[in-house]
């Protein structure tokens, strides 16, 4: 299960927090969150403090992200631009 919470920190810019489980059933729900703000030329700001657990997907899917999104606070278990 994820749990996503959207802020419009102004017209331009949003920050995204995500906590529960990121893995292969969840997510398509965030790609679809994080896409509909990147397409309509937002400025994304991902905080993953409260993901619990993330499977090779859930990283791969952060790991295609940056440098499209800002990333922050990704806990230490989720190792995301080391290989592993």
């Amino acid at each position: 299960m994820i749990h996503i919470k959207e802020h419009l920190l102004d017209r331009n810019t949003i920050t995204i927090d995500v906590g529960g489980v990121l893995d292969q059933g969840t997510v398509p729900v965030l790609k679809r969150v994080c896409d509909r703000h990147l397409n309509s030329g937002r400025t994304v700001l991902l905080n993953l403090e409260s993901v619990t657990h993330i499977t090779r997907e859930g990283r791969q899917f952060v790991q295609a992200l940056h440098g499209k999104v800002g990333i922050a606070n990704p806990p230490v278990f989720m190792n995301l631009f080391e290989n592993g």
